[in-house]
């Protein structure tokens, strides 16, 4: 690739990664955004899987994910973006080719789940909680279960949103991206 060729993938990444970092500093800002922040980076890194293709979408999710282990003082919202949210939409199109669709989602929420169990088990051993009454571990496990289920439904929902918000991108937003920047 020429020179000049390769300003356009190095300017995209760079302008993603740089928002994307900036949506989970604000993610650790406004606590409703913990988890919505780190998503709309991994659309970011979708996009630019679209524009430059996977090797330079991967790049830019490494970037974006040390940079947000460095700089977001919400380590939570960061890890959710390296252990998932950040690379989801880079492996989203090989699940998408699972057959039969059951078999598929279950795949996808295998990662989900063990992306999340892999989190917080890494944060477990590193800030070990106190040891509490049974009742209130029983809560607790009940709690966490309520919540996974939860997660799993937004989860299921982020991916069918990536899904459209790609289409959209590349219906409206790349034509005129393109146009925009006199790119072919």
């Amino acid at each position: 690739m020429k020179r000049n060729q390769q300003s356009w993938p190095v300017a995209l990444c760079g302008m993603a990664v740089a928002v994307s970092v900036v949506l989970m500093l604000l993610g650790a800002i406004i606590p409703v955004a913990m988890f919505i922040a780190p998503a709309a980076g991994g659309i970011l890194i979708g996009a630019v899987a679209v524009e430059c293709g996977p090797r330079w979408a991967w790049t830019a999710y490494g970037a974006a994910g040390l940079l947000g282990l460095f700089v977001v003082p919400d380590k939570e919202t960061a890890l959710f973006f390296v252990f998932l949210l950040g690379y989801y939409p880079l492996v989203k199109p090989r699940l998408d080719r699972i057959r039969p669709a059951p078999l598929r989602v279950g795949a996808k929420l295998l990662l989900c789940n063990g992306a999340v169990l892999l989190l917080y088990g890494l944060l477990y051993l590193l800030f070990p909680a106190g040891q509490g009454s049974d009742a209130f571990q029983l809560a607790a496990v009940a709690l966490a279960a309520v919540t996974l289920a939860i997660g799993n439904a937004a989860f299921l929902l982020f991916d069918r949103a990536l899904v459209n918000l790609l289409r959209v991108y590349k219906l409206l937003w790349q034509p005129r991206l393109h146009k925009m920047l006199g790119k072919r």
